[in-house]
């Protein structure tokens, strides 16, 4: 079955082009700290871990998790004696609560190899921890909601040594389903695996079922997917009948213990045309032989039918994917043979095929100016002073005017849909919408992605695809999307639940707060006109004092920042 291309359009009504940038607020926020008991636990790299996968999972592993399921401010971190501790925040007092609820087992010493102790929460009353040496732990945490047993210590109910021996892994998503009465448990895994002469990032998503008569946990299903280079995003959808994956390089399934994996066999294909669409229209590029005549060169396009040939020869015949304006279709033939031949699409979206069905004598390419990221210099949006001239029209969009700060690491980064069938039912490119960050807006949903549009930062939210369609936008970070990449020396991006402002932060000097929501107008008095113009508000943290950030969380009203040292909450007012 050919995947779907997802075509990403913004809802206009979530857009705000009115926005002019943020102004500088010197007023300082609100921030109380928290000393640590004992300091966060924290694994790097070695000689074995060289790799751009292997720097990208340490250096960005968030160390401090938040408890989704727990609507107060609850969050959590493992210290160097490999405890679970919880902090709590109590924003009437003021005040924290720091309390050891679990020991991680085994304690094994480290040693080459070895990722970062990881905990996540796929339900209210479990939880999933990672040893880092291979070792996963699935705990029962009693309801963590309730405050009579918020504090109370967890109980492992089953360990397993997932991967086998010397292989190592970090947690990336969990979630549990009830299927006929029963809780099956989803863990989605990454690790890394070196062949020859490549990295190869490899996700294992392993389900357990929950045995009511022994109180254990029994490993159901084993699968694996395996692609070259990082991996950008991956979660399990909400109903766990697949997985997303996010990355440069194609994912394909390498094991799988309840299904056979047929290798499809390629088709030899003879190409005898490339086309390139984009929106609004699509371009057809053929050869002719030596020695052409346009006289027996022929189109013909109608609403939904396209026949192109020479001299008897059919280059392309069908029913197109969609409908085109035929009076519009214009073609010209070169001197060295080569065609073109313009179609002009009726409706502004992309197909997933050129012919309905797919024509094996075709081959799409992609357009460049699609995929170069062509930004204007917006400097004011990020500008620490009041915005001014907004009398001036914005000038286009131009390709000689791209920064460097915008320029994308790969063209080719694509976000896919993997079912439990091996296949690939969905495609939404990113070469242009570039993956930012992702966030946890409701724990019962898979986690939001968040991709650049521009300037502006859209929050996606997948669904299943039954009866929706597959990415529902659902907020706008106003010019959030040119402003962090001008942050070279950012380190967590994020922002809170409700998506009322933007958070860039740096390893050990500042933290930079973006609100677009409630904060006023500023009257903009040039050329002796009087106009009140939209801006946003940015807030200067400083964190070197507390030392170096190793784990970030953003709620609606508070920032809670993680260093080896220290838990801060920074008030967003």
């Amino acid at each position: 079955m050919p995947s779907s291309l997802v075509d990403l359009r913004p809802d206009r009504r979530l857009l705000d082009h009115e926005f002019e940038g943020y102004k500088l607020n010197l007023q300082a926020l609100p921030h109380y700290s928290h000393e640590l008991t004992t300091r966060v636990d924290r694994v790097f790299p070695d000689d074995v871990q060289y790799s751009f996968i292997h720097a990208k999972l340490f250096a960005l592993h968030n160390h401090l998790v938040a408890d989704k399921w727990d609507y107060t401010h609850s969050f959590y971190y493992i210290d160097e004696k490999q405890q679970v501790r919880h902090i709590s925040f109590d924003n009437a007092n003021l005040t924290f609560q720091n309390t050891v609820v679990y020991d991680v087992p085994a304690h094994v010493e480290r040693k080459s190899g070895h990722f970062n102790l990881c905990l996540s929460f796929p339900s209210s009353t479990l939880a999933l921890v990672s040893d880092g040496t291979g070792y996963l732990h699935i705990v029962d945490t009693r309801a963590r909601s309730r405050p009579s047993e918020r504090n109370a210590q967890w109980q492992t109910q089953q360990s397993s040594l997932i991967l086998g021996e010397d292989k190592y892994f970090i947690i990336v998503d969990s979630r549990i389903v009830e299927k006929n009465n029963t809780e099956i448990l989803h863990c989605l895994l990454q690790s890394v695996k070196q062949n020859e002469a490549q990295f190869d990032s490899v996700l294992t998503w392993v389900t357990f079922k929950f045995d009511m008569d022994n109180s254990t946990w029994n490993q159901m299903s084993f699968r694996q997917v395996q692609g070259k280079g990082i991996v950008h995003y991956a979660a399990l959808e909400s109903l766990c009948s697949a997985i997303y994956v996010a990355s440069d390089h194609l994912f394909k399934f390498t094991k799988d213990s309840e299904k056979e994996i047929v290798e499809k066999k390629e088709e030899i294909k003879t190409i005898l045309y490339t086309w390139l669409q984009t929106s609004e229209d699509i371009t057809i590029t053929l050869k002719l032989e030596d020695n052409f005549d346009k006289k027996l060169f022929r189109v013909d396009v109608g609403p939904l039918e396209v026949k192109i040939s020479y001299g008897g020869k059919e280059f392309v015949s069908g029913r197109l994917w969609n409908r085109v304006d035929s009076e519009l279709t214009t073609w010209n033939v070169q001197d060295n043979g080569q065609v073109n031949v313009l179609l002009t699409k009726s409706d502004s979206m992309l197909w997933d095929n050129l012919i309905e069905g797919g024509d094996n004598k075709g081959e799409q390419i992609m357009d460049e100016s699609l995929i170069e990221e062509a930004h204007r210099r917006l400097s004011h949006l990020c500008s620490e002073t009041e915005v001014t001239s907004v009398e001036q029209s914005a000038p286009g969009l131009s390709t000689q005017e791209l920064e460097e700060c915008d320029a994308a690491s790969e063209e080719d980064t694509v976000l896919v849909r993997l079912d439990t069938n091996h296949e690939t039912t969905h495609r939404v490119p990113l070469s242009v919408n570039r993956y930012l960050f992702s966030l946890t807006i409701d724990p019962q949903q898979s986690p939001a992605i968040v991709l650049r549009h521009d300037v502006d930062a859209c929050i996606w939210q997948p669904y299943p695809t039954d009866n929706r369609p597959f990415l529902i936008h659902e907020g706008t970070l106003m010019a959030f999307g040119y402003i962090q990449s001008s942050k070279t020396n950012r380190k967590f991006i994020t922002c809170p639940p409700n998506l009322s402002y933007g958070v860039v932060c740096e390893s050990s000097r500042h933290i930079f707060v973006y609100q677009h929501r409630n904060s006023g107008q500023l009257r903009n008095r040039s050329g002796g006109v009087n106009r009140l113009v939209k801006v946003g508000q940015q807030n200067v943290f400083n964190v070197e004092r507390f030392g170096e950030v190793v784990g970030i969380e953003a709620t609606n009203d508070y920032l809670f920042v993680l260093t080896e040292s220290s838990l801060v909450a920074i008030g967003i007012q």
